[in-house]
């Protein structure tokens, strides 16, 4: 039998790079597209919303000293789960921003029997439709709303 001690290397190299990509999408982050930087004192508050069926309506809010950011979200559970309308509204210091909400990636995990998790990247657009800010959220769970959500499409 050939064994090569090299192979085990390779695999714990491998298995680290993995680790290391993995671990950006756990960072929570807001950056603005058109400067190049990161606005990092915003949190997320709050993650809520409810499953119906094949459809989670659900609102994401982020706070900084300066400012709130909304996202009320409509996902389609399926493979692959996708946001099918989104809208931002955003009010910092002295300006308000509003625009659709447009998904780069979106994971959803379970939500049968429990609360589901999401998380994802979306981009904030302007009103001629350029994406102006990235956001990107770890898996988080998604708290029942108290309040029912109406997100209806537009099409």
């Amino acid at each position: 039998m050939f064994w090569r001690p090299i192979l085990p290397k390779r695999y714990m190299t491998c298995s680290l790079l993995f680790l290391l990509n993995c671990q950006n999408l756990q960072e929570f982050a807001i950056q603005d597209l058109t400067e190049q930087t990161t606005l990092s004192n915003y949190r997320m508050i709050s993650l809520t919303g409810t499953r119906d069926g094949d459809r989670m309506p659900v609102q994401v809010v982020f706070r900084s000293p300066s400012g709130e950011l909304h996202l009320d979200l409509l996902f389609r559970i399926g493979v692959p789960t996708r946001l099918e309308l989104g809208r931002y509204a955003w009010t910092r210091q002295s300006e308000d921003l509003e625009g659709r909400v447009r998904e780069r990636s979106v994971t959803f995990l379970g939500g049968q029997s429990d609360n589901p998790n999401l998380g994802g990247v979306f981009e904030l657009l302007s009103g001629e439709g350029y994406p102006l800010y990235k956001v990107t959220f770890p898996t988080s769970e998604v708290v029942p709303s108290l309040r029912r959500q109406d997100l209806v499409p537009s099409h």
